[in-house]
């Protein structure tokens, strides 16, 4: 991985973790009560959305990081499988905020509310897999071209 590819999501997502970071320590040590009168548009998607994000942020800091150190190199097939999954994945979640703040599409995003909110608690290490998934699909393309389990093959040569 080029240390500019490293470094700016290294930054990007270190920023995301520590801006939820914030948030949910700013929304648990404030008057529930009070916030649930506010009734704030981006309070109530910041209360569904930052655990979720969080999760998936740590794993992909954690990710980068192994990936960096590590020099992981990837097949290209297996990058391309493991960027869709993980984008997709945060897409689902980012999908369970459209209800707060579209309401008359409440009913059509209900399972993704439904499912982020109770992944989010019940397992979150399977949201911090995804953000892990992502950092492997940014990690450099393997040059042999023969694939992840290349050094446990036999050798091509035949004369």
């Amino acid at each position: 991985m080029k240390k500019t590819t490293f470094a700016v999501n290294l930054a990007v997502w270190a920023a995301v973790a520590i801006a939820t970071t914030a948030f949910l320590g700013w929304y648990h040590a404030s008057d529930a009560d009070r916030l649930a009168t506010a009734g704030s548009t981006a309070t109530q998607l910041g209360a569904v959305l930052a655990a979720p994000v969080l999760l998936f942020a740590m794993g992909a800091v954690l990710g980068l990081l192994f990936v960096f150190f590590k020099k992981i190199e990837m097949g290209r097939t297996s990058r391309l499988v493991l960027r869709c999954a993980s984008i997709l994945a945060l897409a689902f979640v980012l999908l369970a905020g459209v209800p707060i703040v579209a309401p008359s599409l409440a009913d059509a995003f209900a399972v993704p509310l439904v499912v982020v909110i109770y992944v989010s608690r019940a397992a979150p290490i399977l949201i911090m897999m995804f953000g892990f998934f992502y950092a492997l699909g940014m990690a450099p393309a393997d040059r042999t071209k023969r694939g992840a389990f290349a050094k446990y093959l036999p050798d091509d040569h035949f004369e």
